[in-house]
């Protein structure tokens, strides 16, 4: 019999919980029918206290995406958290010598943060700035090792490499050769740390920057090989591949730029004075 009781105990508890979430569930449902007719509907209402659908979207952003337990278990913990507000709030904690202190430095550090964020919102930094933070701090981009970029080209036979040596051994190449009728097969590398050919650039330390090099048979192909760039391991990487990085920290240098200007301001029109010797006698 005992442990029958127990288990009427159990499937009432369940039937209780289930009603309330029903409730919960059905109030919301009825909210949001609602909310043909006001622009922002009243979700849930706690004795006098009223939560609308704009403030659901301040706590939880995501709540469109939410399925229906995550939103119940939501309006739940509000409801809950609010019973206890209202019964405090009745029961004087709003008098509390403590909590008056507490909550008297947590709005000033929120209003100076506010404030403060204000400006921060509308800071805009100019690719100027960006540009001359980028050259003055490049030893924070710094490559780290060398790397080369540039193609190994490949010829039917010697002739065929010989003469497009010949016809192009002036040639100043920054960037890929352009196809031509005489390469069989073009192999691109691009900032390897690491010779993509031993036989046809021993070093990628000693190798010709923008000149193709001497015909010469590797793996039993005529070939040819050209650098077209070389980033030693003490040059900055180009500010295009840094670009975002350099655009944060130029706005972090900025905004310290501006809001130490601004403070300086202020301090000019409003007197400080500090008069409590706060330095022990070892600091001195």
């Amino acid at each position: 019999m005992g442990d029958f009781n127990y288990f009427l105990g159990l499937e009432f508890s369940k039937f209780v919980a289930m009603k309330s979430l029903i409730r919960i569930f059905l109030a919301f449902c009825l909210a949001l029918l609602s909310a043909c007719k006001t622009k922002d509907p009243v979700i849930v209402t706690v004795g006098d206290s009223k939560l609308h659908q704009s403030e659901i979207y301040t706590y939880a952003p995501d709540w469109d995406s939410w399925g229906d337990n995550e939103r119940i278990l939501f309006l739940q913990r509000w409801i809950d958290e609010e019973l206890i507000y209202q019964q405090a709030v009745k029961n004087g904690i709003l008098k509390d010598t403590t909590l008056i202190r507490v909550l008297e430095r947590t709005k000033r550090k929120i209003v100076a943060d506010y404030y403060m964020q204000t400006f921060l919102d509308t800071m805009l930094v100019s690719d100027g700035e960006k540009i001359d933070f980028y050259h003055k701090n490049k030893n924070l981009y710094l490559n780290g090792k060398t790397s080369v970029s540039g193609a190994i080209l490949s010829f039917a036979d010697w002739k065929s490499a010989v003469i497009y040596y010949k016809e192009f051994k002036n040639t100043k190449f920054e960037s890929i050769p352009p196809n031509h009728r005489l390469i069989k097969r073009m192999r691109e590398f691009d900032g390897v740390d690491k010779t993509p050919d031993p036989c046809m650039i021993p070093s990628i330390r000693r190798a010709v920057v923008g000149r193709i090099s001497p015909m010469k048979v590797c793996d039993g192909a005529a070939k040819i090989a050209v650098v077209t760039s070389r980033l030693d391991s003490a040059d900055a990487r180009p500010l295009d591949e840094v670009i975002e990085d350099v655009s944060m920290q130029a706005w972090v240098e900025h905004q310290n730029v501006v809001l130490k200007r601004l403070k300086d301001e202020w301090k000019t029109g409003i007197p400080i004075i500090t008069k409590m010797n706060v330095l022990s006698e070892k600091e001195k």
